[in-house]
């Protein structure tokens, strides 16, 4: 063994290494790095002298630690060897069981909100398309790491704290297409770096380098985008203060969507002179902007769609700037929080729209416009005056969040252009409120209606507004319609025409008055195409009129408003119903219970239903029996005690939310159609969080139901529950259902045989008394039930028949006869004394047994074993005894002499008439027992 030591030792010095060879190592020390990184905290290792965690090693270090390689030659210390080795043995051979903290599926690669400050390119399979490591804790990307990702199309890192990336850290990633690099901390103005760094990306068409935390301006130049010849969409920050696209911009010749933001105060004429060709244009967060020159958007004669967000000028100012796109077709143009100032302006000054501030508006062919959150009070008639070009164009309107106090006749015009098919206005008074949205059918209020392609593929922020909670006059686009019905409060039956684009398909007015009163006589004319009417969260009451022409609307969302007051007929007219929102109404539960059935009929093409926050405990009988396509059903935050309705009547149920109720358990027969439902459609999900189950020991069968059924439940079927003893539970406690139904009917059945038990017990003692007493129960019941009655003592000749033996005969002739004789005054019978010489022995014995009231067997040792009559005499007395004279029979034994007493004297004798002596004497114990049982 020492020798093969030595010659390894030998040869481990004596090798000279090549240049081959060292890049080997090179290679070998690499993989090395990149696995220690992996398990530095998990592993321990004793390399050298030293043992202990291994710590991360900088992956940025260029040389080896096997000695330094000088030239063509160098010197590898056996030690280093030994020290690499060893390590890299074991994980070569446990390589494969490394896992990944991200997902797979199909080509895509998730690794988001993980959490992650490196990346093993371990984790990714080579022929990855998606990679998706955003809003993780990254801090430089490294040379080559994703080197091995050749076919990688998408890689987002956004929300990252990324502040260095190496300039080969996208090196072989030649056909990635897209890359997001939004909130990021590195400097994008370094253009000698980024070159090197955007260099490999020659394939990218999206680049999304916007919102940079960390600027650090250098220069102003971004002469990295030469190096990204195909880009069509951009978006990035401008940190000047004259936007300018530089020349290098006339390279991108496919550049067609820019997306700009940062701390721009001017756009001059000169700022857009190189990107002529863009379509697409979004000013994102401009928030120090002072300026924007008339003729900015001049050059941009290609201009399709135009986004201003969060960009501080008045609406009039902007308006003002469409003046060079009079006369051309543009596909959307939006105006989001476009104002100097986010707190109440003055109405009188900036507040109101006029033909002034429309004319170039108004001029252009436009498909879409989106107006929010502007500060606009009043809109002038004039304002709208030359609809011409937007009669034949505007296809969605979407105007939110704006306090308009009036002219709302100028809006109306609106409703009558013709090629219009959603009319958006929203937000006009109330508290923002949201409502669970249907789960797909109900068409989405988008603020970008008409959206590029390309712009769909970036990022649009949302941003919540509250209304205005000032107290306003009462409008809404049916106000001039309203104020002449005011004016006839009593001619409620007069039809009230609203006349609207026969082209109309959408209309929302969600949180749009204060109040208004449902019980006229309304009709909608020209809404035949109208398939979507949303009123949510309005001052809406009294749904008691008529609405007609309204037979075409598939979803109709009415929650928020007070539906108290309704008619069981309101809503007949809405035959093509197929998602209703009621939700949050008020409704009456002592009228839905009653009429809920007849509130739906109609609806027999129902899909989508929503009652929830209605604090409903009932539905009638049968609701739903019409509404068999009924699909999805949100019944939460009311109190129902029980699944309110019968399940067969809705065969295509596949979603019940009935949260925050007050269920307590799921009957047999509810959960029998449920697994119905389930096996017949293959899916059904039931939402029961909020209510406090039951898992007492009644409800056995329902926690074993929840545990065997294919029903899908939310919180994975773990909900809160009460116990036996009135503890709050939680239902997965009892996953062992056989240890909980042990506790529930362990001590019943415990007690039920201790009942059962001790009814044997009793058995077999009432069977023994009955046998001992046999003839007293006989006589008892006889007398209860037989009109019988028992024999006394005048029946008798004879009062005594005693019983003894001839060889005791002192003690019963002489001092029991005389007791008897004198003091009870009871005729006796003594065998030697009456019994006639002339009458057979045995036949006197029996004939003087029959004529006595009571028999007394003096049962000495004699008389027990010696006398060959006593037995004669014991049974015939036995027989004697009837149920007209049951205690006839008494026994008179010493103490000494009870173990001689036969077993047919006992069982047919009663207890109290055995008499036990100590002596045969007549003292005072012997005649009170006497006393007592013979008269």
């Amino acid at each position: 063994m020492g020798k093969i030591t030595g010659l390894l030792f030998f040869l481990f010095t004596s090798v000279r290494v090549t240049p081959s060879m060292k890049n080997t190592v090179n290679d070998i020390y690499r993989v090395r790095k990149d696995v220690l990184t992996k398990y530095r905290n998990t592993e321990e290792y004793d390399l050298g002298q030293r043992k202990g965690p291994l710590k991360q090693m900088d992956t940025r270090e260029t040389r080896t630690p096997y000695g330094h390689f000088n030239s063509d030659t160098a010197f590898i210390s056996p030690k280093n060897i030994l020290k690499a080795t060893r390590p890299l043995a074991f994980h070569l051979g446990n390589l494969k069981n490394q896992t990944s903290p991200c997902s797979t599926w199909n080509l895509t690669v998730d690794c988001s909100y993980k959490s992650l400050d490196h990346i093993e390119s371990s984790w990714f399979p080579s022929n990855t398309t998606v990679l998706l490591l955003n809003n993780n804790k990254l801090v430089t990307l490294h040379n080559e790491t994703f080197a091995q990702l050749t076919n990688l199309t998408r890689l987002d890192l956004s929300s990252n704290d990324i502040r260095r990336i190496d300039a080969g850290a996208f090196q072989g990633l030649h056909n990635l297409q897209e890359l997001n690099l939004h909130m990021h901390c590195c400097n994008f103005t370094d253009h000698y770096s980024l070159e090197s760094v955007f260099a490999p990306l020659r394939n990218l068409r999206i680049l999304n380098a916007m919102h940079n935390s960390d600027v650090g301006v250098l220069t102003y130049s971004y002469t990295f985008l030469t190096r990204l010849p195909l880009l069509q969409s951009l978006s990035i920050d401008f940190d000047l203060d004259t936007l300018y696209c530089g020349p290098e911009f006339n390279d991108l010749k496919n550049l067609t969507f820019l997306q700009f933001s940062g701390q721009v105060m001017y756009i001059d004429d000169r700022s857009f002179q190189n990107v002529a060709q863009l379509k697409n244009l979004s000013m994102d967060h401009l928030s120090n902007i002072n300026n924007i020159s008339h003729n900015a958007f001049k050059p941009l004669s290609n201009l399709k769609v135009l986004t201003m967000y969060h960009v501080l000028l008045y609406v009039q100012e902007i308006l003002s700037l469409l003046e060079p796109f009079q006369g051309r077709n543009m596909t959307e143009i939006t105006l989001d929080t476009t104002t100097r100032t986010l707190t109440q302006v003055n109405p009188t000054r900036n507040g109101i729209l006029t033909n002034h501030d429309t004319k170039y508006l108004m001029n252009i062919c436009l498909e879409s416009f989106t107006l929010i959150d502007n500060r606009i009070f009043y809109i002038k008639p004039d304002a709208v005056q030359n609809i011409y070009t937007w009669k034949k164009c505007l296809m969605h309107l979407y105007i939110a969040s704006n306090p308009i106090q009036g002219n709302n006749f100028a809006l109306i015009r609106l409703f009558t252009l013709d090629n219009l098919k959603s009319f958006t206005f929203i937000n006009m008074f109330r508290a923002c409120h949201e409502f669970q949205p249907f789960p797909q059918s109900s068409p989405p209020a988008t603020r970008n209606v008409a959206s590029s392609s390309i712009s769909s593929q970036n990022n649009h922020y949302q941003k919540d507004t509250t209304s205005n909670q000032q107290q306003m006059i009462r409008h809404s686009p049916f106000s001039p319609y309203l104020d002449m019905i005011d004016e006839n409060p009593y001619q409620l039956n007069i039809p009230n025409y609203i006349f609207i684009s026969p082209s109309l398909q959408y209309m929302n007015f969600q949180r749009l008055v204060m109040s208004q009163s449902f019980e006229y006589h309304f009709i909608l004319v020209g809404a035949q195409n109208v398939t979507s009417l949303d009123i949510s969260d309005s001052g809406f009451y009294r749904f008691n009129g008529l609405m007609e022409g309204v037979s075409a609307i598939k979803t109709l969302i009415i929650s928020g408003n007070d539906v108290s007051v309704l008619s069981v007929s309101f809503f007949d007219t809405f035959v093509s119903l197929e998602n209703f929102a009621i939700s949050s109404c008020k409704l009456d539960r002592d009228f839905i219970s009653l009429n809920s059935r007849r509130i739906f009929q109609n609806h027999t093409r129902l899909q989508e239903l929503d009652i929830s926050s209605n604090s409903l405990n009932y539905l009638s009988q049968n609701t739903f029996s019409y509404n068999n396509r009924l699909m999805w059903l949100n019944m939460s935050g009311n109190q129902f005690k029980d699944i309110p309705f019968d399940l067969t009547n809705t065969p295509e149920l596949q979603f019940l939310d009935i949260r925050f109720n007050s269920l307590t358990t799921i009957d047999e027969t509810t959960a029998q159609q449920m697994d119905h439902l389930v096996t017949k459609s293959g899916k059904l999900e039931i939402l029961l969080e909020g209510n406090v189950l039951s898992c007492s020991c009644s409800d056995l069968s329902f926690m074993r139901w929840m545990r065997m059924t294919l029903v899908t439940f939310d919180q994975n079927g773990n909900f809160t529950c009460m116990n036996t003893d009135g503890e709050r539970k939680y239902t997965l406690d009892y996953s062992n259902l056989d240890s909980l139904w042990r506790e529930c009917w362990g001590s019943f059945f415990l007690y039920f045989a201790l009942i059962m038990l001790c009814l044997y017990c009793i058995g077999v003692f009432a069977v023994f008394i009955t046998m001992r007493n046999k003839n007293f129960i006989v006589s008892f019941f006889l007398q209860l039930f037989g009109g019988f009655k028992l024999h006394s003592r005048r029946d008798y000749p004879v009062g005594v028949y005693i019983g003894y033996s001839d060889k005791d005969y002192q003690f019963p002739c002489k001092e029991l006869r005389s007791f008897i004789e004198s003091s009870l005054k009871l005729k006796t019978f003594l065998i030697d004394r009456d019994l006639i010489a002339s009458v057979d022995k045995a036949s006197g014995i029996i004939e003087a047994l029959n004529a006595s009231w009571r028999i007394l067997l003096v049962c000495s040792k004699s008389f027990l074993k010696e006398d060959d009559w006593s037995m004669f005499t014991m049974r015939s007395a036995i027989y004697t005894q009837t149920p007209a004279n049951p205690a006839r029979v008494v026994v008179l034994v010493h103490k000494d002499c009870l173990p001689l007493l036969p077993p047919a004297l006992l069982s047919s004798v009663n207890d109290e008439n055995i008499c036990a002596v100590s002596e045969w004497a007549m003292n005072y114990e012997m005649m009170q027992m006497l006393t007592t049982r013979l008269h």
